[in-house]
């Protein structure tokens, strides 16, 4: 618990959220990288909201590793997570029975969701149609055409981005205390975290693919295919379930994971190569 007195609640007042809120939109995309997507950018977004509830240097610390961790949704529905979390924090810090495996849980349930519902009303939809406008206009010789639809596009996303983040600050500490006296919390968190297992298993089913293209020649009859005779037959799309198995695995044995980008690139090369996959 890190107060600044005893009994003293730290609570993140307007301009912190409006600092919060403006470092969200400036530069959520701007550290993506393979290993944690907009990790960096939510530990960067969420950082005032950090140095203003823990005192203590070790809660910060604390604080700043939990947020370091792998993070990817829509940017302009996704402020929702950082609304939320930051209630959260506030919660912990002034000495609710939060804990950092908690935050995590939230966030991990809502990323995937809310990404899909804001790339599909924004990145699918209205951003498209502003494009289509502005490219008319652009291929006319007409200069209002990109300044038309970069002005709609902030006009549209950035008022409701900083609604939807405020909205779900304030209503998130309400909702928390009432989670936490009627002994909710930790079912919301066992079920958050089932959203995320399943999130995974669903993106492993659909985007993960390959066979082994390899058959055994018999000297009588058709060849034996290893995997629609044999694999197959054991479990379908058994090869991406033991990769991604394999990953989590090396991963919770600290394997970087650009060294198991680099593995599975130089392998799937190889074996692609002599025709195995």
């Amino acid at each position: 618990m890190s107060k600044t007195k005893e009994n003293v609640q730290v609570t993140l007042n307007d301009k912190e959220l409006l600092g919060m809120w403006a470092r969200w939109v400036c530069f959520l995309n701007g550290f993506v990288n393979y290993e944690r997507m907009q990790g960096v950018g939510f530990c960067h977004a969420i950082s005032p909201a950090i140095k203003k509830l823990y005192g203590k240097k070790e809660d910060r610390v604390s604080a700043y590793q939990r947020h370091l961790t792998f993070f990817n949704t829509n940017g302009t529905t996704g402020s929702i997570i950082l609304g939320i979390t930051a209630a959260m924090e506030e919660q912990k810090a002034n000495g609710a029975e939060v804990d950092g495996e908690t935050i995590n849980a939230v966030k991990v349930s809502l990323m995937g969701p809310l990404a899909g519902l804001g790339d599909s009303i924004f990145q699918a939809t209205i951003f498209p149609i502003l494009l289509s406008i502005g490219i008319g206009l652009g291929l006319q010789g007409n200069i209002v055409g990109p300044l038309l639809y970069t002005v709609l596009v902030l006009a549209i996303s950035y008022p409701l981005d900083y609604w939807w983040f405020k909205k779900s600050y304030k209503e998130g500490r309400p909702l928390l205390t009432k989670l936490m006296a009627t002994g909710l919390l930790n079912k919301v968190t066992e079920g958050a975290s089932m959203v995320g297992l399943l999130a995974a298993g669903t993106l492993t089913a659909r985007y993960i693919n390959f066979q082994i293209k390899y058959e055994i020649p018999l000297a009588v009859g058709e060849p034996i295919s290893i995997q629609a005779d044999i694999l197959d037959k054991i479990a379908p799309n058994i090869l991406p379930l033991l990769l991604v198995i394999g990953c989590w695995t090396a991963l919770r044995r600290k394997v970087s994971v650009g060294k198991l980008i680099l593995g599975i690139f130089i392998v799937g090369i190889l074996v692609g190569a002599f025709g195995i996959i």
